[in-house]
């Protein structure tokens, strides 16, 4: 959320809202020299360091889009903020930075087990007690700050999250030191995966792989081969850890070998980081797919150096990653493209914001909502309401839904199938479980032959009505099937648990009828399992001479009769 506070991602720039928020933060950086400092993502001043970690006070000024009276919205607060900016500083600085003093004292204060090397004997700077800041370090971190919040949307996001991996593994270096290596490399990957702008080409499939495949292809006709070469690599996540590489080198700061690495005690040098980057995603794969851990001798050997040979295997050493990574995704920061204002909807990267969906009571009683696109929608929250009405009956009543019917009506015959079969299904249970009122419109005979055909929305209708589809018993379950593949797709239907249950207990139903006992007993068996919140799924006793009445089953509350209203 830093970037959205600047302001530079709002729609209108005129008369923003501006709070001045405060709140603390603590570190083993010492600002006595510097006092306070100012940056693209905030203030910076000193308040107590005397004792570790230092209290030092941020201070963020927060642009708000409209004033007050254009929307409820008068602050995000500064939590909103606060721990990005210590992510940022952490890794600009190289410091110890948490709005939580306990997680602030736990990494300075560090007990190692028996036996154990304490992190600063892996990793120089972060774990200092404390660290003097100097002009240079704090210019630096000024201008880093600017370049990234001057950044696009998508490339500052990415960043963010490469710096968030960053952190974290500075975190876990006193828990899971392989855990902190493999967020180091994943730091990276992710900006690699989204920002190296690698074109896969057939050469890249592995030699094993490629050859079967053309030794077949030789049969086709060269333009057909080209286009299923082409199809295959859409498909295929080809070559990562070359394209890692390869992402690595091209954004290594010009002066990662001079001026930087006068900084350094033990340097890498070229030959050496080209060789040990053959082995890091690798290394990286190792953990993340078989846990296969990093070596005792890599883990005790390995110190100040940025490199250490494991076993005859080059290795970055947990001084020369965190350096590497910082490094490549400070000079990313650098080149990417700058931009001063990028209108974007930014309020959902707000961590006090989350999306839910509105009951269906909210905005079903509506006709202006009904639409040829919306007919879905009010099938399925329809359908949520009377599985609740059911299920509590009679304390949820339902409202009028006449005016909708008849704004259903009026659209009906220009809709497309599947639209037009969402609202005579919807239609059909209004007046199934609240009547019909005087005066208002009836389903045609055609309409309801067209509802009856075998189909997911018919299914769902007379489950939840108590009715027979009257189907083959195949017919039902490819239908109840489908439904499974299809309920959580952004233009599926999703509806309730309870009718959920209602559709399998059916397909029992289906089954006993048609006489096909063995699969009905089966198909209780798979229900039980597929609804263990469902007590009452285990207590059907299945009998070829009873039918299985799903509806007393899983509503005993509902009465016989209309749902109230």
């Amino acid at each position: 959320m830093l970037q959205a506070a600047t302001g530079k991602l709002f729609t209108e720039l005129h008369n923003p809202q501006v709070n001045t928020l405060r709140g603390v933060v603590y570190t083993n950086l010492d600002l006595s020299s510097v006092h306070t400092f100012s940056s693209a993502v905030g203030t910076l001043s000193a308040l107590e360091t005397v004792t570790t970690p230092h209290a030092l006070c941020y201070e963020l000024n927060e642009h708000i889009e409209g004033g007050p009276a254009e929307g409820l919205l008068a602050s995000r607060m500064i939590g909103a903020y606060i721990d990005d900016f210590a992510d940022v500083a952490s890794f600009a600085l190289r410091a110890i930075f948490s709005p939580d003093v306990r997680i602030a004292e736990r990494l300075l204060h560090l007990r190692t087990r028996v036996g154990e090397p304490h992190p600063s004997e892996r990793l120089t700077r972060f774990y200092e007690p404390s660290l003097r800041a100097s002009n240079e370090e704090m210019e630096v971190f000024g201008t880093f700050t600017e370049q990234l919040i001057g950044l696009k949307r998508s490339s500052y996001q990415s960043v963010i999250k490469a710096i968030r991996s960053y952190v974290a593994a500075v975190h876990r270096m006193s828990d899971n030191l392989d855990l902190a290596y493999t967020l180091l490399v994943m730091s990276i990957e992710s900006l690699a995966q989204d920002f190296d702008g690698y074109v896969v080409v057939w050469e890249d499939m592995p030699s094993e792989k490629r050859g079967s495949i053309d030794k077949i292809l030789e049969t086709f006709q060269v333009e057909d081969a080209q286009a299923l070469r082409y199809a295959i690599l859409e498909t295929e996540h080809l070559r990562l850890g070359h394209r890692f590489s390869k992402f690595i080198q091209e954004y290594l700061p010009p002066d990662y070998y001079s001026e930087l690495a006068s900084k350094e005690k033990h340097p890498i040098g070229n030959r050496e980081l080209l060789s040990a980057l053959k082995n890091l995603y690798g290394t990286r794969s190792d953990y993340v797919h078989t846990l296969k851990p990093l070596t005792k001798e890599f883990l005790n050997f390995s110190g100040h150096a940025e490199t250490y040979a494991d076993h005859d295997k080059l290795m970055f050493t947990f001084q020369g990653l965190f350096r590497l990574v910082r490094a490549v995704i400070m000079e990313f920061v650098r080149r990417a493209d700058k931009i001063s204002h990028e209108p974007c909807s930014y309020e959902y990267d707000n961590p006090g914001v989350l999306r839910i969906s509105l009951c269906p009571s909210m905005w079903i009683y509506a006709p202006i909502h009904l639409t040829a696109e919306t007919c879905p929608q009010f099938f399925e929250g329809l359908v949520g309401l009377i599985s609740q009405a059911l299920e509590e009956f009679p304390h949820k009543p339902l409202m009028n839904l006449g005016p909708v019917v008849e704004a259903g009506f009026r659209i009906k015959d220009g809709l497309k199938k599947p639209s037009k079969l969402a609202l005579l299904a919807f239609i059909y249970l209004k007046q199934n479980f609240l009547g019909g009122e005087q005066g208002e419109s009836l389903l045609k005979e055609s309409d309801v032959m067209l509802l009856n055909q075998p189909g997911l929305v018919s299914l769902i209708s007379q489950a939840i009505t108590g009715s027979d589809t009257e189907w083959l018993p195949s017919e039902h379950l490819r239908y109840l099937s489908g439904y499974y593949a299809q309920c959580f797709k952004p233009t599926g239907i999703k509806v309730p648990l309870l009718v959920e249950a209602c559709m399998a207990l059916a397909l029992v139903e289906r089954y006993r009828v048609a006489g096909q006992f063995q699969d009905a007993k089966e198909a209780l068996a798979a229900a039980v399992e597929d609804f263990p919140r469902l007590p009452c799924m285990r207590e059907v006793q299945l009998d070829p001479e009873t039918s299985v009445n799903w509806i007393d089953i899983i509503y005993p509350k509902r009465a016989q009769g209309r749902i109230p209203t």
